[in-house]
């Protein structure tokens, strides 16, 4: 029988594969969402709420170590949490209640379109420094 550490060995595992290159991994995610679903609007927005996890892990990651620091993950989380805050803030001016579910769906579609911006200019970066010394 497969321990609870083992099993989240080979959940962390899969997630390091995966989120080495989210963009690969959003095809893969996209083709089998749309196997199960047959939907394709369907399927690319389930693909992009699951690779913006991705994202997180990587664009962290490649923060860590373009600026030799272990804040990546906890700055982007606040950056998250400030935009949500402001977007929450926004709808209860504009209609006096905020939608915790729109809410949520608004700045995590935001977090994968910044994100991913974020993960090529970090990739260009550290690529022109491995070319440059």
């Amino acid at each position: 029988m497969m321990g609870l550490d083992s099993f989240i060995d080979g959940l962390s595992s899969i997630y390091a594969v995966l989120a080495m290159l989210p963009f690969l991994s959003f095809v893969l995610i996209w083709i089998i969402v749309y196997i199960v679903t047959k939907e394709k609007k369907k399927s690319t927005r389930i693909t992009m709420d699951l690779t913006t996890f991705l994202l997180l892990g990587s664009v962290a990651s490649l923060w860590n170590s373009l600026f030799s620091s272990s804040f990546g993950l906890w700055f982007l989380l606040l950056v998250i949490l400030i935009v949500f805050g402001l977007i929450g803030g926004h709808q209860n001016d504009r209609k006096g209640k905020m939608e915790l579910g729109k809410s949520l769906r608004i700045v995590w579609r935001l977090s994968f379109m910044g994100l991913s911006l974020l993960y090529v200019m970090f990739m260009v970066v550290r690529m022109g420094t491995a070319v440059l010394g």
